[in-house]
């Protein structure tokens, strides 16, 4: 019998964790993002967490949608703040009026799936911090900020926005990236592969929905599937021939380097794209990819990976609006 993982949310937390008062981000989820074909992550949501007013998040104005979100900030585990503010807009004197600043924002905030506060908030344009939540101690797991209306700069089509500064207490918050807690789905896939690297075996648990089984061999240059469903009988495998793997391949794929690695990557395909963000530990080891811009419903938003004792990928985790999945290698 498959296991079967059970759906939860968890809005309890650890009053140890809070106490510590970091605000741990586990993806920063942008409609749209400025583009430097030198540096794909310089104007990247990241830079709002980092109390440094001259690294900025900006985006293409006349590419935004004010029906949707502008930014999903999903948290790795509930935080809690009585104050949160805002630099909107380049902070500094020669290039403030230059770029477009927010005028019109609306700020929602979610715990799990509850709404603990929904407001729509008008800015002043002047070069200060400004509060857009200022009130009783609130927990979230996610916030989610639209843009509505503008103040227009004199030069660039844009729209900047330097910093989001969380405050408990009456003391400023450290942010930094981390896994995700609050949980209201699981996925988990297992692969196995022949001592080629070929691909043949998939499981696939869908939650409490069922799972599923696939079978891949290789003949004369061909590729020939099996799958079997929760009521198929796995012992008769039914193989067919597929044109591929995975049919789903992306027709472009950019890669931004610095020093020896990658740091960023822009997918793009069917006219959408979204932007990988690359972190590397104290060994230069491949440690999380940041989903950190995209303008489709694309998932794996926040993915960590775990290495063995000789170094070798052994598992990796996803995390897509809170739904966490599992790869693990063998």
């Amino acid at each position: 019998m498959r296991n079967t993982y059970v759906l939860i949310c968890v809005g309890i937390f650890s009053l140890t964790r809070l106490a510590s008062e970091e605000i741990v981000i586990y993806a920063p989820v942008a409609q749209n993002i400025l583009i430097d074909q030198r540096n794909s992550v310089r104007y990247s949501p990241i830079n709002l967490f980092d109390d440094n007013p001259a690294t900025v998040y900006a985006v293409t104005y006349n590419k935004i949608s004010i029906t949707k979100p502008l930014l999903e900030i999903y948290f790795a585990e509930p935080v809690r703040f009585d104050k949160l503010s805002i630099k909107a807009g380049y902070f500094d004197d020669k290039y403030f009026i230059m770029n477009n600043r927010v005028k019109g924002l609306k700020l929602k905030v979610f715990n799990c799936n509850n709404i603990e506060y929904d407001k729509s908030i008008v800015l002043d344009d002047k070069m200060i911090e400004q509060e857009i939540y200022n009130g009783k101690t609130i927990v979230g797991s996610k916030i989610v900020i639209y843009v509505n209306e503008i103040y227009s700069g004199t030069k660039w089509n844009d729209l900047v926005i330097s910093d989001l500064v969380f405050h408990i207490d009456g003391t400023k918050q450290k942010a930094s990236f981390g896994k995700g807690q609050c949980i209201y789905g699981l996925t988990f896939h297992d692969y196995k592969y022949d001592n080629q690297g070929r691909l043949i075996y998939e499981y696939s648990q869908y939650g409490k929905s069922g799972a599923d089984e696939k079978y891949y061999k290789y003949e004369n240059n061909k590729i020939f599937m099996a799958y079997v469903g929760m009521d198929d009988d796995p012992s008769a495998l039914n193989y067919k021939e597929v044109s591929s793997i995975d049919d789903k391949k992306m027709k472009e794929t950019e890669y931004f380097y610095s020093n020896g690695v990658i740091v960023s990557e822009k997918y793009v395909r069917n006219n959408s794209f979204y932007i990988n963000q690359y972190f590397y530990d104290q060994n230069n080891r491949l440690k999380s990819i940041v989903r950190i811009c995209e303008n489709e419903n694309w998932a794996d938003k926040y993915t960590d990976f775990e290495y063995n004792q000789e170094g070798l990928l052994i598992k990796k985790t996803g995390y897509d609006d809170a739904t966490i999945y599992t790869n693990r290698y063998n």
